[in-house]
Protein backbone atom coordinates (compact mmCIF):
# COMPACT_ATOMS: atom_id res chain seq x y z
CA UNK A 1 0.00 0.00 0.00
CA UNK A 2 1.46 3.77 -0.68
CA UNK A 3 2.41 5.60 1.88
CA UNK A 4 0.67 8.43 1.21
CA UNK A 5 -2.74 6.76 1.76
CA UNK A 6 -2.09 6.19 5.10
CA UNK A 7 -3.31 8.66 8.28
CA UNK A 8 -0.30 8.95 10.03
CA UNK A 9 -1.72 11.48 12.49
CA UNK A 10 -4.76 9.72 13.49
CA UNK A 11 -4.12 7.70 16.85
CA UNK A 12 -8.12 7.21 17.82
CA UNK A 13 -9.78 3.45 17.83
CA UNK A 14 -12.88 3.03 14.82
CA UNK A 15 -16.18 3.52 16.98
CA UNK A 16 -18.09 0.38 16.28
CA UNK A 17 -20.92 1.12 18.06
CA UNK A 18 -23.80 1.42 15.95
CA UNK A 19 -23.17 -2.21 14.60
CA UNK A 20 -24.70 -4.18 17.75
CA UNK A 21 -27.78 -4.31 15.95
CA UNK A 22 -27.00 -5.78 12.32
CA UNK A 23 -28.74 -9.03 11.98
CA UNK A 24 -27.92 -11.02 8.91
CA UNK A 25 -31.87 -12.07 7.79
CA UNK A 26 -33.10 -14.85 5.19
CA UNK A 27 -35.60 -13.96 2.79
CA UNK A 28 -38.26 -15.53 5.70
CA UNK A 29 -37.18 -13.90 8.59
CA UNK A 30 -39.13 -11.29 10.25
CA UNK A 31 -38.90 -7.69 8.89
CA UNK A 32 -39.04 -6.56 12.76
CA UNK A 33 -36.39 -6.42 15.25
CA UNK A 34 -36.74 -8.89 18.40
CA UNK A 35 -35.18 -6.05 20.35
CA UNK A 36 -38.12 -4.01 19.29
CA UNK A 37 -41.27 -4.01 21.35
CA UNK A 38 -44.35 -4.36 19.58
CA UNK A 39 -48.32 -4.17 20.74
CA UNK A 40 -49.47 -7.43 22.94
CA UNK A 41 -45.73 -9.14 22.48
CA UNK A 42 -45.73 -9.97 26.69
CA UNK A 43 -49.20 -11.69 26.32
CA UNK A 44 -48.39 -14.10 23.28
CA UNK A 45 -44.81 -14.91 25.22
CA UNK A 46 -46.70 -16.13 28.51
CA UNK A 47 -49.43 -17.67 26.19
CA UNK A 48 -46.34 -19.05 24.28
CA UNK A 49 -45.19 -20.11 27.22
CA UNK A 50 -47.82 -22.26 28.98
CA UNK A 51 -48.86 -24.17 26.14
CA UNK A 52 -45.01 -25.24 25.93
CA UNK A 53 -45.59 -26.72 29.47
CA UNK A 54 -48.79 -27.94 28.97
CA UNK A 55 -47.30 -30.20 26.08
CA UNK A 56 -44.33 -31.21 28.30
CA UNK A 57 -46.93 -32.34 30.89
CA UNK A 58 -48.82 -34.14 28.49
CA UNK A 59 -46.06 -36.32 27.20
CA UNK A 60 -44.51 -36.80 30.59
CA UNK A 61 -41.47 -33.69 29.97
CA UNK A 62 -40.73 -31.18 33.17
CA UNK A 63 -41.15 -27.26 32.87
CA UNK A 64 -37.02 -27.54 32.50
CA UNK A 65 -37.44 -28.68 28.97
CA UNK A 66 -36.27 -32.45 30.53
CA UNK A 67 -38.47 -35.45 30.28
CA UNK A 68 -39.23 -37.81 33.10
CA UNK A 69 -39.97 -41.45 33.05
CA UNK A 70 -43.59 -41.86 33.42
CA UNK A 71 -45.11 -44.98 35.66
CA UNK A 72 -48.08 -46.27 36.19
CA UNK A 73 -48.98 -47.70 39.45
CA UNK A 74 -52.14 -50.01 40.12
CA UNK A 75 -55.18 -47.79 40.39
CA UNK A 76 -53.25 -44.96 39.35
CA UNK A 77 -54.28 -44.14 35.22
CA UNK A 78 -53.69 -41.03 33.36
CA UNK A 79 -57.20 -41.22 31.62
CA UNK A 80 -59.04 -41.93 34.99
CA UNK A 81 -61.56 -39.60 36.47
CA UNK A 82 -61.12 -40.36 40.36
CA UNK A 83 -58.93 -38.80 41.94
CA UNK A 84 -56.96 -41.27 45.25
CA UNK A 85 -59.45 -40.43 47.62
CA UNK A 86 -62.21 -41.65 45.85
CA UNK A 87 -63.91 -38.57 44.83
CA UNK A 88 -64.84 -37.62 41.18
CA UNK A 89 -62.38 -35.24 39.13
CA UNK A 90 -65.20 -33.13 39.17
CA UNK A 91 -67.84 -32.10 42.09
CA UNK A 92 -65.59 -33.22 45.00
CA UNK A 93 -69.06 -35.78 45.65
CA UNK A 94 -68.04 -39.40 46.51
CA UNK A 95 -68.60 -42.10 44.31
CA UNK A 96 -70.60 -44.71 45.97
CA UNK A 97 -72.00 -48.25 44.23
CA UNK A 98 -75.30 -49.17 44.96
CA UNK A 99 -75.05 -51.72 47.62
CA UNK A 100 -76.71 -54.99 46.14
CA UNK A 101 -80.20 -56.19 47.71
CA UNK A 102 -80.53 -58.40 50.75
CA UNK A 103 -83.12 -60.69 51.29
CA UNK A 104 -84.46 -61.35 55.01
CA UNK A 105 -87.45 -63.36 53.82
CA UNK A 106 -87.97 -66.84 52.05
CA UNK A 107 -90.53 -66.81 49.10
CA UNK A 108 -92.01 -69.49 46.89
CA UNK A 109 -94.18 -69.10 44.22
CA UNK A 110 -97.14 -71.93 43.19
CA UNK A 111 -99.80 -71.82 40.99
CA UNK A 112 -103.25 -70.75 41.70
CA UNK A 113 -105.72 -73.29 41.42
CA UNK A 114 -107.98 -72.11 38.85
CA UNK A 115 -105.69 -70.35 36.05
CA UNK A 116 -103.63 -73.61 36.53
CA UNK A 117 -106.69 -75.51 35.46
CA UNK A 118 -107.75 -73.71 32.84
CA UNK A 119 -104.15 -74.21 31.27
CA UNK A 120 -103.61 -77.70 32.07
CA UNK A 121 -106.95 -78.03 29.70
CA UNK A 122 -105.94 -76.50 26.94
CA UNK A 123 -102.22 -78.65 27.23
CA UNK A 124 -103.61 -81.75 27.44
CA UNK A 125 -106.14 -80.51 23.85
CA UNK A 126 -103.26 -79.45 22.07
CA UNK A 127 -101.18 -82.86 23.09
CA UNK A 128 -98.16 -80.50 22.63
CA UNK A 129 -95.05 -80.65 24.51
CA UNK A 130 -93.60 -77.96 26.87
CA UNK A 131 -90.40 -77.25 28.81
CA UNK A 132 -90.79 -77.20 32.13
CA UNK A 133 -89.28 -73.35 32.44
CA UNK A 134 -91.91 -72.16 29.44
CA UNK A 135 -94.84 -73.44 31.83
CA UNK A 136 -93.08 -71.91 35.22
CA UNK A 137 -92.63 -68.39 33.41
CA UNK A 138 -96.33 -68.71 32.21
CA UNK A 139 -97.35 -69.21 35.88
CA UNK A 140 -95.06 -66.17 36.91
CA UNK A 141 -96.24 -63.41 34.04
CA UNK A 142 -98.77 -62.20 35.76
CA UNK A 143 -99.68 -62.12 39.64
CA UNK A 144 -103.14 -63.41 39.17
CA UNK A 145 -101.59 -66.67 38.44
CA UNK A 146 -99.45 -67.79 41.45
CA UNK A 147 -99.32 -67.82 44.76
CA UNK A 148 -96.82 -67.15 47.29
CA UNK A 149 -95.69 -68.65 50.88
CA UNK A 150 -93.49 -66.38 52.37
CA UNK A 151 -91.47 -66.14 55.72
CA UNK A 152 -88.69 -64.37 57.72
CA UNK A 153 -85.32 -65.53 57.54
CA UNK A 154 -84.13 -67.07 60.85
CA UNK A 155 -81.86 -64.50 63.32
CA UNK A 156 -78.36 -65.39 64.86
CA UNK A 157 -80.56 -67.37 67.31
CA UNK A 158 -82.55 -69.69 65.20
CA UNK A 159 -85.54 -67.74 65.61
CA UNK A 160 -87.81 -66.65 62.84
CA UNK A 161 -90.09 -63.30 63.73
CA UNK A 162 -93.48 -63.55 62.95
CA UNK A 163 -95.89 -61.50 60.33
CA UNK A 164 -99.19 -60.29 61.24
CA UNK A 165 -101.29 -60.91 58.56
CA UNK A 166 -104.37 -58.00 57.69
CA UNK A 167 -107.51 -60.32 56.55
CA UNK A 168 -109.85 -61.02 54.82
CA UNK A 169 -106.60 -60.75 52.13
CA UNK A 170 -104.08 -62.23 54.38
CA UNK A 171 -101.63 -58.92 53.29
CA UNK A 172 -98.51 -59.56 56.00
CA UNK A 173 -97.30 -56.63 57.98
CA UNK A 174 -94.27 -56.45 60.70
CA UNK A 175 -96.41 -55.30 63.51
CA UNK A 176 -99.67 -55.50 64.36
CA UNK A 177 -101.03 -51.66 64.78
CA UNK A 178 -100.23 -51.82 60.74
CA UNK A 179 -101.88 -54.81 60.04
CA UNK A 180 -105.01 -53.66 62.04
CA UNK A 181 -105.68 -50.41 59.73
CA UNK A 182 -105.15 -52.32 56.52
CA UNK A 183 -107.79 -54.83 57.85
CA UNK A 184 -110.02 -51.75 58.26
CA UNK A 185 -109.45 -50.22 55.20
CA UNK A 186 -110.40 -53.42 52.98
CA UNK A 187 -113.21 -54.53 54.85
CA UNK A 188 -114.40 -51.03 54.88
CA UNK A 189 -114.03 -50.89 50.98
CA UNK A 190 -115.60 -54.15 50.74
CA UNK A 191 -118.46 -53.86 52.60
CA UNK A 192 -119.40 -50.17 52.10
CA UNK A 193 -120.51 -48.06 49.40
CA UNK A 194 -120.35 -44.24 49.49
CA UNK A 195 -123.19 -42.39 48.35
CA UNK A 196 -124.67 -38.94 48.15
CA UNK A 197 -127.48 -37.84 50.49
CA UNK A 198 -129.40 -34.90 52.23
CA UNK A 199 -128.35 -34.48 55.55
CA UNK A 200 -128.70 -31.73 58.56
CA UNK A 201 -126.30 -28.74 58.18
CA UNK A 202 -124.30 -28.04 61.36
CA UNK A 203 -125.29 -25.85 63.86
CA UNK A 204 -123.63 -23.64 66.24
CA UNK A 205 -121.39 -20.15 66.17
CA UNK A 206 -118.82 -19.98 63.60
CA UNK A 207 -117.04 -16.94 63.78
CA UNK A 208 -114.05 -18.85 61.21
CA UNK A 209 -113.93 -21.75 58.75
CA UNK A 210 -110.85 -23.26 57.71
CA UNK A 211 -109.39 -23.91 54.09
CA UNK A 212 -107.20 -26.14 52.64
CA UNK A 213 -104.71 -24.14 50.96
CA UNK A 214 -103.38 -26.68 48.20
CA UNK A 215 -107.04 -27.58 47.23
CA UNK A 216 -109.00 -24.00 47.92
CA UNK A 217 -111.60 -26.43 50.01
CA UNK A 218 -113.45 -25.61 53.06
CA UNK A 219 -112.59 -27.69 55.48
CA UNK A 220 -114.95 -26.79 58.13
CA UNK A 221 -115.03 -24.60 61.79
CA UNK A 222 -112.23 -25.43 63.95
CA UNK A 223 -115.33 -25.69 66.66
CA UNK A 224 -117.86 -28.22 64.93
CA UNK A 225 -117.56 -31.31 67.10
CA UNK A 226 -116.77 -33.19 63.74
CA UNK A 227 -113.96 -31.14 62.64
CA UNK A 228 -111.14 -33.43 63.14
CA UNK A 229 -112.87 -36.49 61.84
CA UNK A 230 -113.89 -34.73 58.80
CA UNK A 231 -109.97 -33.15 58.11
CA UNK A 232 -108.21 -36.40 58.50
CA UNK A 233 -110.64 -38.25 56.15
CA UNK A 234 -109.68 -35.41 53.96
CA UNK A 235 -106.16 -35.81 54.08
CA UNK A 236 -105.93 -39.13 53.78
CA UNK A 237 -108.56 -39.35 50.48
CA UNK A 238 -106.54 -36.33 48.89
CA UNK A 239 -103.14 -36.58 50.42
CA UNK A 240 -102.25 -40.02 51.21
CA UNK A 241 -98.53 -39.89 50.68
CA UNK A 242 -98.16 -36.46 53.00
CA UNK A 243 -97.78 -36.75 56.56
CA UNK A 244 -100.61 -35.52 58.92
CA UNK A 245 -98.07 -32.71 60.33
CA UNK A 246 -97.51 -31.34 56.89
CA UNK A 247 -100.89 -31.05 55.74
CA UNK A 248 -101.77 -29.85 59.17
CA UNK A 249 -99.03 -26.84 58.05
CA UNK A 250 -101.13 -26.50 54.46
CA UNK A 251 -104.59 -25.21 56.29
CA UNK A 252 -105.73 -21.51 57.05
CA UNK A 253 -108.46 -19.69 58.52
CA UNK A 254 -111.18 -17.40 56.42
CA UNK A 255 -113.16 -15.09 58.27
CA UNK A 256 -115.44 -14.01 55.69
CA UNK A 257 -119.13 -14.44 56.13
CA UNK A 258 -118.88 -15.28 52.46
CA UNK A 259 -117.48 -18.04 52.96
CA UNK A 260 -118.86 -19.44 56.26
CA UNK A 261 -122.30 -19.53 54.86
CA UNK A 262 -120.85 -21.50 51.68
CA UNK A 263 -119.37 -23.97 54.14
CA UNK A 264 -122.91 -24.49 55.82
CA UNK A 265 -124.87 -24.52 52.99
CA UNK A 266 -122.65 -26.95 51.25
CA UNK A 267 -122.99 -29.92 53.96
CA UNK A 268 -126.05 -29.97 53.74
CA UNK A 269 -125.67 -32.93 51.06
CA UNK A 270 -122.22 -34.73 51.85
CA UNK A 271 -121.39 -38.42 50.73
CA UNK A 272 -121.88 -41.05 53.39
CA UNK A 273 -120.85 -44.66 53.98
CA UNK A 274 -123.73 -46.70 53.97
CA UNK A 275 -123.78 -50.73 54.12
CA UNK A 276 -123.76 -52.62 51.13
CA UNK A 277 -125.56 -55.69 52.05
CA UNK A 278 -127.14 -54.69 55.85
CA UNK A 279 -128.55 -57.20 57.92
CA UNK A 280 -132.21 -56.36 59.07
CA UNK A 281 -130.82 -54.17 61.91
CA UNK A 282 -128.14 -52.40 60.11
CA UNK A 283 -130.46 -50.91 57.53
CA UNK A 284 -130.89 -47.39 58.66
CA UNK A 285 -127.06 -47.09 60.04
CA UNK A 286 -125.70 -44.52 57.91
CA UNK A 287 -121.98 -43.13 58.88
CA UNK A 288 -120.52 -39.57 58.22
CA UNK A 289 -116.85 -40.08 58.13
CA UNK A 290 -114.39 -43.03 57.62
CA UNK A 291 -113.20 -43.25 60.91
CA UNK A 292 -117.27 -43.99 62.32
CA UNK A 293 -117.56 -46.91 59.70
CA UNK A 294 -114.33 -48.58 60.31
CA UNK A 295 -115.08 -48.43 64.58
CA UNK A 296 -118.43 -50.19 63.39
CA UNK A 297 -116.26 -53.24 61.52
CA UNK A 298 -113.82 -53.18 64.88
CA UNK A 299 -116.83 -53.85 66.79
CA UNK A 300 -118.20 -56.16 64.78
CA UNK A 301 -115.37 -58.21 63.20
CA UNK A 302 -113.59 -58.07 66.62
CA UNK A 303 -110.18 -59.76 67.16
CA UNK A 304 -110.83 -61.57 63.24
CA UNK A 305 -109.13 -58.47 61.90
CA UNK A 306 -105.27 -59.76 62.48
CA UNK A 307 -103.95 -63.38 62.90
CA UNK A 308 -100.39 -64.40 63.81
CA UNK A 309 -98.46 -66.57 61.27
CA UNK A 310 -94.72 -67.62 60.45
CA UNK A 311 -95.46 -68.51 57.32
CA UNK A 312 -98.46 -66.71 55.38
CA UNK A 313 -99.61 -68.00 52.32
CA UNK A 314 -101.04 -64.95 49.73
CA UNK A 315 -102.53 -64.82 46.43
CA UNK A 316 -100.60 -63.01 43.76
CA UNK A 317 -103.16 -60.63 42.77
CA UNK A 318 -103.16 -59.07 46.31
CA UNK A 319 -99.41 -58.05 45.57
CA UNK A 320 -99.91 -54.97 43.98
CA UNK A 321 -102.19 -53.75 47.19
CA UNK A 322 -99.44 -54.17 49.79
CA UNK A 323 -97.89 -50.93 50.71
CA UNK A 324 -94.16 -50.23 50.16
CA UNK A 325 -91.96 -51.78 52.98
CA UNK A 326 -89.13 -54.35 53.37
CA UNK A 327 -91.94 -57.51 53.07
CA UNK A 328 -93.23 -56.09 49.58
CA UNK A 329 -89.42 -55.59 48.93
CA UNK A 330 -88.52 -58.96 49.82
CA UNK A 331 -91.33 -60.29 47.82
CA UNK A 332 -90.73 -58.27 44.21
CA UNK A 333 -87.18 -59.24 44.38
CA UNK A 334 -87.85 -62.86 44.74
CA UNK A 335 -90.28 -62.85 41.54
CA UNK A 336 -87.69 -61.06 39.95
CA UNK A 337 -84.90 -63.39 40.65
CA UNK A 338 -87.57 -66.50 39.37
CA UNK A 339 -88.69 -64.52 35.99
CA UNK A 340 -84.77 -64.09 34.97
CA UNK A 341 -84.34 -68.38 36.06
CA UNK A 342 -87.36 -70.03 37.55
CA UNK A 343 -85.68 -73.14 38.72
CA UNK A 344 -87.15 -73.33 41.89
CA UNK A 345 -90.78 -72.64 40.54
CA UNK A 346 -90.20 -75.21 38.19
CA UNK A 347 -88.99 -77.81 40.86
CA UNK A 348 -91.99 -76.22 42.86
CA UNK A 349 -94.26 -77.57 39.84
CA UNK A 350 -93.03 -81.06 39.05
CA UNK A 351 -95.80 -82.94 41.99
CA UNK A 352 -98.40 -80.79 40.98
CA UNK A 353 -98.43 -81.67 37.19
CA UNK A 354 -98.06 -85.57 38.37
CA UNK A 355 -101.10 -85.65 39.97
CA UNK A 356 -102.73 -83.58 37.07
CA UNK A 357 -101.67 -86.42 34.60
CA UNK A 358 -98.86 -84.82 32.84
CA UNK A 359 -95.36 -86.85 32.73
CA UNK A 360 -91.79 -85.20 32.78
CA UNK A 361 -88.89 -86.38 30.39
CA UNK A 362 -85.63 -85.19 29.48
CA UNK A 363 -84.40 -85.89 26.60
CA UNK A 364 -80.76 -86.77 27.50
CA UNK A 365 -78.61 -86.03 31.03
CA UNK A 366 -78.05 -82.62 29.95
CA UNK A 367 -81.15 -81.54 28.35
CA UNK A 368 -84.16 -79.73 29.29
CA UNK A 369 -86.70 -81.14 31.23
CA UNK A 370 -90.18 -81.72 29.00
CA UNK A 371 -93.84 -81.79 30.25
CA UNK A 372 -96.77 -83.64 28.23
CA UNK A 373 -99.98 -85.09 28.59
CA UNK A 374 -98.48 -87.62 26.32
CA UNK A 375 -96.33 -90.42 26.97
CA UNK A 376 -94.13 -91.41 24.90
CA UNK A 377 -93.81 -94.24 22.55
CA UNK A 378 -90.68 -96.34 21.12
CA UNK A 379 -90.41 -98.24 17.86
CA UNK A 380 -88.48 -101.43 18.42
CA UNK A 381 -85.87 -102.05 15.89
CA UNK A 382 -87.10 -103.84 13.04
CA UNK A 383 -90.62 -102.90 13.89
CA UNK A 384 -93.13 -101.09 11.57
CA UNK A 385 -96.56 -99.00 11.64
CA UNK A 386 -99.08 -99.30 8.60
CA UNK A 387 -97.44 -97.70 5.23
CA UNK A 388 -99.13 -94.03 5.59
CA UNK A 389 -98.20 -93.64 9.24
CA UNK A 390 -94.88 -95.46 8.69
CA UNK A 391 -94.12 -93.00 6.21
CA UNK A 392 -94.81 -89.55 8.16
CA UNK A 393 -92.79 -90.91 10.66
CA UNK A 394 -89.77 -91.39 8.55
CA UNK A 395 -90.29 -88.30 6.85
CA UNK A 396 -90.25 -86.48 10.59
CA UNK A 397 -87.12 -88.55 11.37
CA UNK A 398 -85.18 -87.06 8.18
CA UNK A 399 -86.55 -83.45 8.29
CA UNK A 400 -86.15 -82.80 12.29
CA UNK A 401 -87.67 -79.60 13.78
CA UNK A 402 -90.41 -79.36 10.54
CA UNK A 403 -93.32 -77.82 11.17
CA UNK A 404 -96.74 -79.56 11.78
CA UNK A 405 -98.74 -77.74 9.50
CA UNK A 406 -95.85 -78.08 6.46
CA UNK A 407 -95.97 -81.80 6.65
CA UNK A 408 -98.92 -83.34 4.71
CA UNK A 409 -97.40 -80.52 1.53
CA UNK A 410 -94.11 -81.37 1.81
CA UNK A 411 -94.59 -85.28 2.51
CA UNK A 412 -97.05 -85.10 -1.12
CA UNK A 413 -94.83 -82.63 -2.91
CA UNK A 414 -97.57 -80.20 -2.84
CA UNK A 415 -96.81 -76.15 -2.86
CA UNK A 416 -97.89 -74.70 0.40
CA UNK A 417 -100.47 -72.20 -0.37
CA UNK A 418 -99.50 -68.82 0.62
CA UNK A 419 -103.41 -68.17 1.76
CA UNK A 420 -102.93 -70.88 4.16
CA UNK A 421 -103.61 -69.42 7.60
CA UNK A 422 -101.75 -72.58 9.45
CA UNK A 423 -98.44 -72.09 7.68
CA UNK A 424 -96.56 -69.03 7.77
CA UNK A 425 -94.96 -68.22 4.25
CA UNK A 426 -94.26 -70.46 1.32
CA UNK A 427 -91.00 -71.76 0.58
CA UNK A 428 -88.72 -69.33 -1.11
CA UNK A 429 -87.35 -71.91 -3.23
CA UNK A 430 -90.53 -73.04 -4.90
CA UNK A 431 -90.11 -73.73 -8.61
CA UNK A 432 -93.64 -72.15 -9.45
CA UNK A 433 -93.94 -68.33 -9.48
CA UNK A 434 -97.69 -68.59 -8.09
CA UNK A 435 -99.63 -71.67 -5.64
CA UNK A 436 -100.94 -74.25 -7.84
CA UNK A 437 -104.83 -74.70 -7.45
CA UNK A 438 -105.22 -78.06 -5.15
CA UNK A 439 -108.00 -80.05 -6.67
CA UNK A 440 -110.45 -82.26 -4.25
CA UNK A 441 -108.14 -85.25 -5.11
CA UNK A 442 -104.95 -83.51 -3.57
CA UNK A 443 -106.95 -82.16 -0.52
CA UNK A 444 -108.48 -85.89 -0.05
CA UNK A 445 -104.98 -86.65 0.57
CA UNK A 446 -103.76 -83.57 2.78
CA UNK A 447 -106.53 -84.28 5.40
CA UNK A 448 -105.40 -88.17 5.46
CA UNK A 449 -102.04 -87.22 6.32
CA UNK A 450 -102.99 -84.59 8.73
CA UNK A 451 -105.17 -86.63 10.36
CA UNK A 452 -102.41 -89.69 10.87
CA UNK A 453 -100.11 -86.88 12.27
CA UNK A 454 -102.38 -86.47 14.57
CA UNK A 455 -102.50 -89.95 15.65
CA UNK A 456 -98.71 -90.20 15.90
CA UNK A 457 -98.40 -87.49 17.95
CA UNK A 458 -101.21 -88.19 20.15
CA UNK A 459 -99.75 -91.60 20.97
CA UNK A 460 -96.73 -90.19 21.52
CA UNK A 461 -94.54 -91.46 18.25
CA UNK A 462 -93.60 -87.84 17.56
CA UNK A 463 -93.35 -85.02 19.69
CA UNK A 464 -94.90 -82.28 18.71
CA UNK A 465 -93.86 -79.26 20.47
CA UNK A 466 -94.82 -75.46 21.65
CA UNK A 467 -93.92 -73.86 18.45
CA UNK A 468 -95.37 -76.29 16.44
CA UNK A 469 -92.04 -78.29 15.38
CA UNK A 470 -91.98 -82.32 15.05
CA UNK A 471 -89.19 -84.60 16.47
CA UNK A 472 -89.52 -88.60 16.23
CA UNK A 473 -88.42 -90.92 18.94
CA UNK A 474 -86.01 -92.79 18.10
CA UNK A 475 -85.55 -96.36 17.73
CA UNK A 476 -84.72 -98.67 20.26
CA UNK A 477 -82.49 -102.00 20.07
CA UNK A 478 -83.96 -105.09 20.72
CA UNK A 479 -84.20 -106.47 24.14
CA UNK A 480 -81.09 -108.97 24.23
CA UNK A 481 -83.12 -111.00 26.95
CA UNK A 482 -86.11 -111.48 24.40
CA UNK A 483 -86.57 -115.45 23.00
CA UNK A 484 -89.60 -114.92 20.62
CA UNK A 485 -88.82 -113.51 16.78
CA UNK A 486 -90.18 -110.34 16.13
CA UNK A 487 -92.83 -110.41 13.77
CA UNK A 488 -92.57 -108.63 10.33
CA UNK A 489 -96.08 -108.05 10.58
CA UNK A 490 -96.93 -104.02 10.43
CA UNK A 491 -98.04 -102.89 13.86
CA UNK A 492 -101.83 -101.99 13.70
CA UNK A 493 -102.83 -98.82 14.67
CA UNK A 494 -104.82 -99.19 18.47
CA UNK A 495 -105.38 -96.03 20.40
CA UNK A 496 -104.84 -96.43 23.71
CA UNK A 497 -105.71 -94.08 26.40
CA UNK A 498 -103.17 -92.77 29.07
CA UNK A 499 -103.81 -93.92 32.40
CA UNK A 500 -105.13 -90.57 34.55
CA UNK A 501 -102.88 -89.60 37.28
CA UNK A 502 -105.27 -87.04 38.29
CA UNK A 503 -106.39 -87.59 42.30
CA UNK A 504 -108.37 -84.98 44.33
CA UNK A 505 -105.59 -83.08 45.67
CA UNK A 506 -104.85 -81.93 42.06
CA UNK A 507 -108.39 -80.84 41.31
CA UNK A 508 -108.58 -76.61 40.71
CA UNK A 509 -111.26 -74.64 42.11
CA UNK A 510 -113.09 -72.37 40.78
CA UNK A 511 -112.51 -68.57 40.96
CA UNK A 512 -112.41 -65.68 39.19
CA UNK A 513 -109.01 -65.71 37.67
CA UNK A 514 -107.71 -64.22 33.72
CA UNK A 515 -107.77 -67.15 31.35
CA UNK A 516 -103.96 -68.47 30.06
CA UNK A 517 -104.62 -67.48 26.16
CA UNK A 518 -101.32 -68.91 25.13
CA UNK A 519 -98.76 -71.11 25.68
CA UNK A 520 -96.14 -70.03 23.18
CA UNK A 521 -92.92 -68.63 24.43
CA UNK A 522 -91.31 -65.61 21.75
CA UNK A 523 -88.05 -66.05 22.86
CA UNK A 524 -85.90 -69.48 23.96
CA UNK A 525 -85.19 -69.91 27.86
CA UNK A 526 -82.23 -69.75 29.04
CA UNK A 527 -79.92 -73.30 29.60
CA UNK A 528 -79.68 -73.97 33.40
CA UNK A 529 -76.61 -72.99 34.77
CA UNK A 530 -73.91 -75.35 35.96
CA UNK A 531 -73.53 -73.59 39.28
CA UNK A 532 -76.93 -74.09 39.96
CA UNK A 533 -77.89 -76.75 42.33
CA UNK A 534 -79.19 -80.22 40.47
CA UNK A 535 -82.34 -81.62 42.44
CA UNK A 536 -81.18 -84.98 44.04
CA UNK A 537 -83.13 -87.65 42.24
CA UNK A 538 -86.16 -89.40 44.17
CA UNK A 539 -89.04 -91.06 43.35
CA UNK A 540 -90.59 -87.98 42.76
CA UNK A 541 -88.49 -86.03 40.75
CA UNK A 542 -87.08 -89.60 38.69
CA UNK A 543 -85.93 -88.67 35.51
CA UNK A 544 -85.47 -90.82 31.94
CA UNK A 545 -82.95 -90.12 29.29
CA UNK A 546 -83.75 -90.54 25.51
CA UNK A 547 -81.92 -94.47 26.06
CA UNK A 548 -84.87 -95.41 27.68
CA UNK A 549 -88.55 -95.80 26.84
CA UNK A 550 -89.62 -95.62 29.84
CA UNK A 551 -91.56 -92.83 31.17
CA UNK A 552 -91.89 -90.61 34.59
CA UNK A 553 -94.73 -92.48 36.72
CA UNK A 554 -96.45 -90.55 38.82
CA UNK A 555 -96.15 -90.66 43.00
Amino acid sequence: MPEENIDKGNDNPVDLSGLSDIQFKTAWTPSFSPSEKKFGSDRNDRFRREGDDRKRRKFGGKKDGSFREKTFSDGDNRDSRKRRDGKKKFGGRKFEKPQPFVPTMEVLFYPDDAPFAKMAEEMKRLKRTYQLFEIAHLILEKNERFILLAKNLPDSDGNCAPLYCAQPLNVPFDDEHSAREASLGYYVEDMFERVEMECEAPKGNFQVVNKCVLTGDLLGAPNWHKYGEYVREYHKRKFPKMSFEEFSSKIEGVRDEASIASWIEGMKKREVYKLKAPEENEKDLVFDTWESASAFVAKKKGDSLVKKYEQVRMRGANLAGMPNGRIKRNIEEALKSQKRFPIVTANNLRGRLRRTGFTIYKRGSKSFAFVSSVKRKFLIEGESLSELPQKIFDFVTDNPEIKASEVPFKLLGIEIPKNNSSVEQAPENSEKSSPQEISSEEKAKITDAARELSWLVSEGYIVEYSDGTLQANPRMPKPKSEKTAVSDEPILKLKEEVPSESDASGEAQADETPEISSLKMEEPLPEEPDGQAKIKPSAENAEVSENSPEEISSN
